[in-house]
């Protein structure tokens, strides 16, 4: 009981202690130690762009060994300036076809990607794509106007065009000759005499192996040079000239890819033509061939056998802005004049086609086939690209009829 009362006696004296304090000191009876934070003013929130810094891009392409460095050399200037680190790997174009498909389907992607020209198109309207000109325009520095209907949908550029390799009629002249041309057919009448010209002389040599026309079956642009040469596009009605493949097949020498034998077979007159990109003629062609833009004039709907190296942004590209800056740099008219001088690869801006660069005027036909006034819009039957070469592919080796070519890719007469 005494214990007890000692207790109270305690609590007693330091209640009275407490009382006596002065009025001005309080208790702090808030949690912890530290005021409470308040929310960051606009003009103290960190720089964004600090934030978001870049410091490098992964860039994905599909080019031979010396473009790959001659890409890197250029790129390099650009680190140079923006201290930006710029990671270019390099992959065959079956292959990169192949990851194309697997990265755009999951969101995993490179910032940049290097595609046909053709797919483009394709794959912003299946929303895999980022339109370059939301994130910034590059006055002055205008694409050939016929690829333009190959970079826009919906409004907006998809894609900028790095450079372009017209396919070409190559031919011996004096082969030629004795088959009673003094060049490559310009109609299907011509393509048709040849070929009965042809066949006469493998009935005087039955052992005689004689082909007319060669070109790769893996692409589509072969055939689009030939469609060309008879004045058919393959945005029309070529009906006639299906049916006449039909026939003449049997006499093409057919290639998955750009075949060094061809060359052997066009000078020792095995080969009647064939169509070929123009940088595999600038690399393998002598003074004993020719070449020749497979038909068209100046003014007219544009080149359209015509292969396309286009940049785009692919949907889950982590640093857009950046690489639009990249893309910007790398095909500017400077550098275009430095890739061109470099690799012999023809620049995809109309403004250099239009100064009267050397470089340009070289060509095996006149440059001016490149420029069109004409607004183009068309695309090719069949919407998907891949289509369309599944197609082509299939009507060449004899596994499509005319019928079944044009069903695939719902190509309708007019």
């Amino acid at each position: 009981m005494l214990k007890r009362k000692n207790y109270w006696l305690l609590f007693a004296v330091l209640l009275l202690a407490l009382t006596s304090l002065s009025p001005s000191m309080e208790l702090d009876t808030s949690e912890g130690s530290d005021p409470p934070r308040q929310p960051q003013s606009l003009s103290e929130q960190p720089d964004s762009r600090e934030k978001d810094s870049v410091t490098s891009l992964n860039i994905r392409v599909s080019m031979s060994g010396a473009e790959l460095k001659e890409l890197q050399r250029i790129s390099s200037n650009y680190t140079l300036s923006t201290g930006i680190q710029v990671l270019i790997s390099n992959a065959d174009k079956e292959e990169n076809a192949e990851m194309l498909k697997q990265e755009l389907t999951t969101g995993e992607s490179p910032d940049i990607i290097m595609t046909d020209g053709r797919n483009i198109r394709d794959l912003a309207t299946r929303g895999f794509l980022l339109p370059v000109d939301v994130y910034q325009s590059v006055p002055g520095s205008a694409p050939l106007t016929v690829l333009i209907p190959q970079m826009q949908w919906n409004g907006y550029d998809w894609g900028i065009p790095l450079d372009v390799d017209p396919y070409v009629l190559v031919y011996s002249p004096q082969h030629l000759a004795e088959l009673g041309f003094a060049e490559a057919p310009a109609s299907l009448e011509e393509w048709s005499l040849m070929l009965n010209q042809l066949r006469e002389q493998q009935q005087k040599e039955p052992g005689k192996e004689q082909y007319l026309l060669a070109m790769d079956s893996r692409n589509p642009y072969g055939f689009s040079a030939l469609l060309e040469s008879m004045g058919h596009r393959m945005t029309g009605d070529y009906t006639s000239v299906l049916e006449w493949v039909q026939v003449a097949r049997s006499y093409f020498y057919l290639s998955s890819r750009f075949n060094p034998e061809m060359w052997d077979m066009l000078q020792s007159g095995r080969l009647a033509v064939a169509a070929l990109p123009l940088s595999e003629w600038r690399l393998h062609g002598n003074a004993s061939l020719s070449a020749a833009a497979p038909g068209g004039t100046a003014g007219s709907a544009g080149y359209e056998a015509m292969h396309s190296r286009f940049f785009a942004l692919p949907a889950g590209s982590a640093h857009p802005e950046t690489a639009v800056n990249w893309l910007a740099y790398i095909t500017s008219p400077t550098a275009q004049m430095e890739w061109l001088e470099n690799t012999r690869r023809l620049p995809a801006l109309e403004e250099l086609y239009r100064s009267g660069l050397p470089e340009i005027a070289g060509l095996p036909f006149d440059g001016n086939l490149l420029l069109t006034e004409d607004e183009i819009t068309e695309q090719p039957a069949g919407g998907s690209w891949d289509a369309v070469s599944a197609a082509v592919t299939l009507l060449l080796t004899g596994k499509l009829d005319a019928a079944g070519y044009k069903s695939s890719i719902s190509l309708e007469s007019e």
